[in-house]
C-alpha cells in the first residue's frame, strides 16, 4: 500500500489541498454564525434646536447593534420633561411602533446591524423639554444614546 501512495503522490496531495481549502472555509465562515457576546447598541443622530407649538416634529435615529449578539427587538426608550410628547416610531420605513411608557421597540437587529428609525413627536405649549433617547432591550441599558434641549415656540 505505501508503494501504492509513493508511486501515485497525485491523489495525496489532491486530499492535503481539499483539506486545506476546507479548514480555510470553516475558519473565515464559522465566526460568522457567532451571536454570543454581550448586547451592545448605540443611537446617532441629532434633535432639532426649535418646534412650534402645536404641531408634529420628527427625529431621525440610527439604531447601530455594536455587538456580536443578535438583538431580539431593537427598542428606543424616550425619557421627555416638558411640553412634548411621543407618538410612534417607523422602523427601516416598514413598521410603524407606538410608544408605550416611553418605550417603542421594532423587529430583531443582527450583530453589526444598523436600522433606520424615524419618531415622531408633538410639541405642546411653547416652552423647552429635555428629550433623551436610550436603545434597550428588556428595560437593560444596551449603551449611549443622545440627549438635548428643544425649545417649543409659539404657533
Amino acid at each position: 500500500m505505501i508503494a501504492w501512495f509513493r508511486a501515485n503522490p497525485r491523489p495525496i496531495l489532491l486530499i492535503g489541498i481539499g483539506i486545506v481549502i476546507l479548514g480555510g472555509f470553516f475558519a473565515v465562515v464559522a465566526p460568522l454564525f457567532d451571536t454570543g457576546g454581550a448586547p451592545a447598541a448605540q443611537i446617532a443622530g441629532v434633535l432639532p434646536d426649535h418646534v412650534t407649538a402645536g404641531s408634529q416634529f420628527e427625529v431621525d435615529i440610527a439604531l447601530d447593534n455594536q455587538g456580536d449578539s443578535v438583538l431580539s427587538q431593537s427598542c428606543v426608550q424616550i425619557g421627555i420633561q416638558g411640553p412634548v410628547r411621543p407618538d410612534y416610531a417607523i422602523f427601516a420605513n416598514i413598521d410603524r411602533e407606538t410608544f408605550s411608557n416611553g418605550l417603542t421597540c421594532g423587529g430583531a437587529l443582527s450583530g453589526q446591524e444598523t436600522i433606520s428609525i424615524r419618531l415622531f413627536l408633538t410639541a405642546g405649549s411653547p416652552g423647552s423639554a429635555r428629550v433623551s433617547l436610550t436603545p434597550v432591550q428588556q428595560s437593560k441599558t444596551l449603551g449611549s444614546g443622545i440627549a438635548g434641549t428643544v425649545s417649543v415656540g409659539p404657533a
